[in-house]
């Protein structure tokens, strides 16, 4: 199966994907922090990323993180899923959703709300790997 990268500083949300992925044949690597993320991702050189977006000292770190790494030719061709509860925990106006995905504002290719169903994370993994 797939090696996946989370980056995500909530370790109850790691856990429990960390499950989900293992039951079904992924290896998992994990990080808390944004900090080093295209050293990071070199080393593990994973065939997906799940990526948080908020992070303790950067709200934005995610949307950061996955602009650095889209601008890095080693590893812009690995998928990123950006898995976030933004929408319900931001007093913005206004949400995030796939419609947002851009090579500017967030290079990535699919951007899913928290919690999510084990299947559908699942169905997006193997649909975004083919």
């Amino acid at each position: 199966m797939a090696r996946i990268l989370m980056i995500d500083d909530d370790p109850d949300i790691v856990e429990s994907l960390r499950m989900v992925l293992e039951a079904n044949g992924h290896e998992v690597h994990e990080l808390a922090s944004t900090r080093h993320v295209v050293a990071d991702v070199k080393e593990v050189a994973p065939d997906l990323i799940i990526l948080d977006v908020m992070f303790p000292e950067d709200p934005q770190a995610g949307f950061k993180a996955a602009r650095l790494l889209h601008q890095e030719p080693a590893v812009r061709d690995i998928p990123v899923i950006l898995l976030s509860a933004v929408n319900q925990r931001s007093k913005l106006a206004f949400g995030f959703s796939d419609d947002d995905i851009s090579e500017d504002f967030m290079p990535v290719q699919r951007f899913i709300e928290k919690p999510i169903e084990p299947q559908l994370l699942l169905d997006l993994i193997a649909e975004l790997l083919r």
